[in-house]
């Protein structure tokens, strides 16, 4: 029984399924003769198999069903009912029409019919419902009592009762009969249960949380029984998905069943044995061949019943063979941990894709003065609002809570280090302001807010060598400071003007890399070295060997005081008012011990609970919790453990507590610099006019690099960013923020790479709904401006909080820095590539560029960059070389050039990113360097191919009799009488609905790709398409692909192509050979009256 396909004939649209959700239920027959479907085992992603013994589900994993039952269940495909588009009220409907379409095609007889009614309609008994209760005589009649006389009451009510005929006993779900009679009026809604066709129908709420919304159910009925002579398949996929009551065990719509009864005589057994079926393979290979995308893509697009037969034969090409000795039943193969690295793409498509998100993010030449940061502001805008609001979730609240004592502990630690530095021109307060004013400002109008602004190391440098340099020459600090800051916004600006951060596509992975393991190491090198402070100022033992200390009655001690002074511990004189006396009062040998403790305590709790996301402990919700609220438990637990102990010796955070400035002889505003009978008394002019200029460009320098890496890092399309970025809008922002905080005298803040990498790591959004054995898969981050706000808000008004702040030990905090330090190392190809040069190849991960660089090359890609690291280390904390640090980063930039003496370009794209290409003429027509024979060094999947094209189109040309041979093996071993060809089911049924595919069709392979360059009219760069199959389907899957949201295939109406004589025609499979290689095509979209949209390829002339 074929149906129309769903979309018309000729239509040209390609539907991607919804995920399906298999459960397979056997015919299981008790002691009584009761006789049931008892679930066996499900599939969401992976297999899950019900344990009798343990009245359990086993643990998820990778199905391994026979080859045997593979392909007896496509035997049983080919000779048994296969209905399409099938149209059903119920499950009671449904029943009916498939046993009269039995009846017609003479499959059963009358009497058979009526037994299969019976049998299909058996209780439906699912794994969470529990085992069958079975009941006793007694117990039987009073439930028969209860029953009749509720249906007394009911019927002298008025009220509609359901029969009982067909009532399964033991059944936990009411009666069957009770769907039946359902009012037409009231038809049940797709996607939702019928809760009022059930007398006590249950739904496995656990398993509903896993089940993707949107999902459909595919049920399998298989059985044995003895009054049919051969076997029955029924394959049924319905039109539109209905609810069929309680046949699957979570509250989804059925779309595609499956029934399959085989004669007992047919395998030897008896069902009076009290076991399930046990050819339950046929079954299993259905269900695993339903989880493969591509096949279940095929069913679900397959017009006619022929095409479902293909299916089955494009599967079966891609069939992998276990060793026959591999036990599956006790060694169960896991599922994969974590997805395998992204294969290495072809280079040119590449080249565009990487060009394409540059002007997406704003990194190329506009042409007009600020133009790139009028893209900017165009391109933020429409998502300002949504920043804000998306700001109010509580991962945000945790996310807040953790950065702002992130963030504090620095500023307090570099404006202590600041008063230092310049004899407290500026310092804490200072620091603290100038956090609120530079987060609050960054965060309302940057164009990245995830990016944190603070105190730097590089910063504190440049400050300290100005201060030197004005303290020798008896110059201002701040007036000098002030001009200094006025013209690094000057410039700046400038940069902004003319698009300067265009060239940041400079900076590749090998560059940003290495200055994120500096800053992590800055952390990790800062944390130990300042807990080694703590152990420098505590007093170990007192001078001399008099260790004694006393407790002498205070004046303040009550009279009545019955303490026994000579004997109470210190902590206990000092809370009652007393006096230690005694050389051995001054120090406390637990002080370091104790910083230890928290120090290390801070750390371990904080990484412990980050990853516990991961882990099997606690339901998801508790360890979502425990995950976005690590950093606050452990500096929470570590200062409540340091309240409790008797050390009262630990360093704590110290605050000011009066908003004013650190130096008496300042003002909050740097007002001497400004006016200019003042200005004379302070600086030379030649200073503020010319060195200041000077100091300048170095500044600069820092910024830009310091800023623009980390907004690179911040922007990686790893973390699936998808409200854009704004480098020309953030540098504007700074420039602003730089001015204010110099006319302040405030210290300059920028963007701060370890804080930003755990702004986004704490912000990272995952799904919530994942398959049983499937780790939770990453979504993106969650993109607003509230969280930076509030840490700067907080900041300013941490002044107000002195008492509470003050009871947090600096041991706690400097552990926070070592937990960040560390985790931003994580996903670092550059640190994992250090850990290789200790690990023995046997023993090494599978990375994806160990399969295209040899190790040596690895290692010396490696050396390189450590070399550059500990050049950098040396020169920034060196004093006398510190002020070069910023040119040094510019350095960095040339020596990646130079790489490319060293490295080919294919052993670049896998340890790093290519460098943009000078002209873009190339890329954009296909030129020259897109030549078929030298565009790639390795195909897009198979990795490094050198071979011949010659040789390519020999093994092409032997591809189809190989194939053949291999299905002709198959049918062979499997001793059936089947006639099939091997036939091409591009992409497993990836082609236009109602067209069959002939027998002799040639296999396509990944060496006949088909390259084309296609853009929307209003884009200016073309993107490379590579056509595995030239199909009209696959070129509409590709464009969607590419253009996600603008090319729908479900909105597509036509597909023409206008050649460059301005002739338009129909696009179809036939012409799609006349394309040539490196076509270059405009593509245009006409939206018709009914909604529907039109494509036209237009060909674009070559330059």
């Amino acid at each position: 029984m074929d149906s129309p396909p769903l979309h018309g004939e000729n239509s040209l649209v390609f539907v991607d399924p919804p995920p399906i959700f298999t459960e397979l239920l056997e015919l299981y027959k008790y002691d009584d003769g009761c006789q049931e479907w008892k679930e066996v085992s499900r599939w969401i992603k992976y297999e899950e198999d019900v344990l009798e013994q343990g009245n359990r589900w086993s643990r998820p994993h990778v199905s391994t069903p026979s080859l045997e039952s593979w392909l007896s269940l496509r035997q049983n495909f080919r000779s048994g009912l296969i209905m399409i588009d099938f149209e059903a009220k119920d499950f009671s409907h449904l029943i009916d029409l498939v046993n009269y379409q039995l009846m017609q095609e003479e499959r059963v007889t009358q009497d058979q019919s009526v037994k299969l009614k019976e049998l299909w309609k058996k209780k439906h008994r699912h794994q969470f419902e529990g085992p069958r209760k079975v009941e006793g005589n007694l117990s039987k009649v009073i439930k028969d009592l209860l029953v009749q006389k509720l249906e007394n009451k009911a019927v002298a009510s008025g009220l509609r009762v359901p029969s009982r005929g067909n009532s399964q006993p033991g059944s936990r779900r009411g009666s069957f009969q009770a769907s039946r009679q359902l009012d037409d009026t009231q038809p049940a809604t797709n996607g939702t249960r019928g809760r009022g066709l059930l007398d006590d129908g249950k739904v496995n709420i656990y398993l509903q949380k896993k089940i993707i919304p949107g999902s459909e159910a595919f049920i399998i009925l298989e059985g044995m029984v003895g009054f049919i002579e051969k076997p029955i398949s029924v394959f049924i996929r319905m039109a539109k998905p209905i609810v069929l009551g309680d046949l699957p065990e979570v509250d989804i719509p059925t779309r595609y069943i499956y029934f399959f009864l085989a004669p007992i005589t047919q395998s030897g057994t008896s069902p009076d044995d009290n076991t399930p079926f046990k050819n339950a393979s046929l079954g299993v290979s259905l269900a695993t061949a339903m989880t493969d995308k591509n096949f279940a893509a095929a069913i679900f697009n397959a017009p006619t019943s022929k095409d479902v037969l293909d299916a089955f034969d494009g599967y079966t090409h891609g069939l992998k063979i276990l060793p026959r000795d591999f036990d599956t039943e006790t060694n169960m193969i896991e599922p994969p941990a974590n997805k395998s690295a992204a294969k290495i793409t072809d280079e040119m498509e590449e080249i565009d894709e990487d060009r394409r998100m540059r002007e997406q993010s704003g990194l190329v030449r506009s042409g007009r003065l600020f133009g790139g940061l009028i893209e900017d502001i165009k391109r933020k805008k429409p998502h300002y609002l949504s920043d804000l609001w998306d700001g109010f979730h509580p991962q945000c609240i945790s996310s807040f809570l953790f950065l702002y004592f992130a963030c504090l502990a620095p500023i307090v630690a570099f404006g202590g280090l600041l008063g230092e530095a310049t004899e407290n021109r500026i310092a804490t307060i200072e620091s603290l302001i100038s956090g609120l004013i530079s987060s609050v400002l960054f965060g309302l109008f940057a164009g990245q807010p995830l990016i944190i602004l603070g105190s730097t190391g590089p910063v504190y440098v440049f400050e300290k060598i100005l201060y030197s340099l004005c303290n020798d020459q008896n110059w201002d600090y701040l007036s000098l400071r002030l001009w200094i800051g006025i013209w690094v916004g000057i410039i700046l600006f400038l940069l902004v003007m003319f698009d300067a951060s265009a060239y940041v596509c400079y900076i590749t992975r090998f560059t940003e890399e290495l200055f994120a393991t500096l800053i992590a190491f800055i952390f990790i090198f800062n944390a130990m070295k300042n807990l080694y402070g703590i152990s420098q100022q505590t007093d170990f033992a007192p001078p001399g060997d008099d260790i004694s200390c006393q407790c002498e009655v205070g004046p303040n001690t009550p009279e009545k005081s019955k303490l026994m002074w000579s004997n109470i511990t210190r902590y206990d004189c000092l809370n009652h008012n007393g006096i230690l006396e005694g050389p051995g009062c001054s120090y406390d040998p637990n002080v370091f011990l104790m910083s230890l403790v928290l120090f290390f305590g801070t750390f371990i709790i904080s990484f412990t609970l980050k990853n516990f996301r991961n882990t099997g402990y606690f339901p998801g919700k508790i360890r979502s919790f425990l995950s976005d609220f690590a950093v606050i438990i452990a500096i929470l637990s570590m200062t409540g453990l340091s309240a409790l102990s008797q050390v009262k010796g630990t360093p704590k955070l110290v605050v000011p507590d009066s908003f004013k400035p650190t130096w008496e002889g300042r003002d909050w505003i740097v007002t001497h610099a400004l006016i200019f009978p003042d200005h004379v008394g302070a600086n030379p002019l030649w200073v503020d006019f010319v060195l200041a200029p000077v100091f300048a460009i170095l500044a600069t320098i820092l910024i830009f690099m310091d800023q623009q890496i980390t907004a690179v890092i911040v922007n990686r399309k790893e973390h699936k960013l998808v409200k854009g970025c704004g480098y020309h809008l953030d540098l504007t922002v700074l420039a602003f923020i730089i001015i204010i905080c110099s006319v302040f005298g405030l210290p300059w803040f920028v963007a701060a790479t370890v804080l930003s990498i755990n702004h986004i790591q704490s912000l990272a959004k995952e799904s919530e709904c994942s398959a049983p054995g499937e780790k939770p898969q990453f979504l993106g981050i969650r993109e607003q401006r509230v969280t930076a706000i509030l840490i700067g808000v907080c900041i300013g008004l941490s002044t107000l909080i002195t008492p509470v702040l003050a009871l947090i030990p600096m041991p706690v905090l400097f552990g926070v820095f070592l937990f960040m330090g560390v985790s931003s190392l994580k996903g670092l190809q550059f640190f994992d590539r250090i850990l290789l040069l200790f690990i023995p190849k046997k023993y090494q991960p599978d990375y994806a560029f160990l399969k295209y660089v040899p190790i040596h090359k690895v290692h010396l890609f490696t050396v390189i960059q450590l070399f550059s690291l500990v050049s950098l280390w040396l020169i920034k904390n060196n004093p006398t070389t510190s002020i070069s640090f910023p040119v040094m980063l510019v350095v960095i930039c040339a020596i990646r050039k130079l790489l490319e003496c060293i490295f080919n370009r294919r052993e670049l794209r896998a340890l790093d990113d290519l460098l943009p290409e000078s002209s873009n003429k190339t890329r954009r027509d296909g030129g020259s360097f897109f030549d078929r024979i030298h565009r790639s060094d390795w195909d897009e999947d198979d990795g490094p191919s050198d071979q011949p094209h010659d040789e390519v189109r020999q093994l092409l040309g032997s591809q189809e009799e190989k194939t053949t041979h291999f299905i002709k093996e198959l049918e062979d071993y499997s001793k059936s009488n089947l006639k099939v060809k091997a036939k091409q089911f591009s992409a497993m049924g990836v082609r236009p609905r109602g067209k069959s595919i002939s027998a002799g069709s040639t296999i396509q392979t990944k060496a006949t790709k088909h390259l084309i360059f296609v853009k929307l009219n209003h884009q200016n760069v073309f993107t490379p398409l590579n056509l595995n199959v030239k199909t009209v389907i696959g070129l509409i899957r590709r464009l969607e692909a590419k253009f996600p949201g603008q090319i729908q295939p479900s909105q597509i109406e036509h597909l023409f192509q206008r050649s460059r004589r301005n002739l338009t025609f129909i696009l179809d499979d036939d012409m799609m050979d006349f394309i040539e290689p490196n076509e270059v095509f405009d593509i245009e979209l006409e939206e018709n009256d009914n909604g529907k949209v039109n494509i036209t390829l237009v060909a674009v002339e070559k330059d």
